[in-house]
């Protein structure tokens, strides 16, 4: 009885060690990740976006933090800006077609200074996937999100931790996929980028 019992604590032991470094090693990969991301102002390249419909667009992308994103598409007259407050849309003119409040989207809190993702997201799984090369995939729920469908998922590679693309699922299960390609990092972007006009 005593070596059944024996057996039974250095086998429970052996999971708790190393579940639990598996938590430190989770930990250390999102530190370097947010260290990596907060250490960039700015961001542009090229974008594929593709909604629930399995609809794709390709166009330009461009970070500027805090706060600021425009996605401008190759083939739709739409341009979407984004600041702390509004999501515009905005015509190939630059004036303003309509626009809905930011609230706590995920691009606005990617977008703020000094991200900690466990303080805006529950970190529900990191793991590293191969997809043409190799990447941390992290997965996350909005903290203030009301249903758990509602999530996202961060890929960074890991070799340079940069963010190759983000899954956006919504509480109706709804999917948007953005993934970006040809990459700057803390570029001058001029700011005449994110203006919004309006119509008197």
């Amino acid at each position: 009885m005593k070596r059944i019992f024996l057996i039974f604590f250095i086998l429970t032991a052996s999971l708790v060690n190393s579940e639990s470094d598996i938590i430190e090693n989770n930990q250390k990969i999102i530190s370097s990740i947010e260290d990596n991301w907060n250490s960039i102002n700015t961001m542009s390249g090229r974008f594929e976006q593709i909604d629930s419909d399995n609809n794709v667009e390709h166009g330009n992308f461009y970070f500027d933090k805090p706060f600021k994103s425009k996605f401008s598409y190759d083939h739709k007259s739409e341009t979407i800006i984004t600041n702390k407050i509004l999501i515009n849309i905005i015509d190939n003119e630059g004036y303003q077609i309509d626009s809905y409040p930011i609230g706590n989207s995920p691009i606005k809190k990617i977008l703020s200074n000094n991200v900690k993702l466990n303080e805006v997201f529950t970190i529900t799984d990191v793991k590293k996937i191969f997809n043409k090369e190799e990447i941390y995939q992290i997965t996350t729920i909005n903290k203030k999100a009301k249903n758990s469908d509602a999530k996202v998922l961060f890929f960074f590679s890991t070799d340079d931790l940069t963010l190759k693309k983000w899954v956006i699922f919504d509480e109706f299960g709804n999917k948007t996929v953005l993934e970006f390609t040809n990459i700057q990092k803390n570029i001058s972007i001029a700011p005449n980028i994110f203006v919004v006009r309006y119509r008197h």
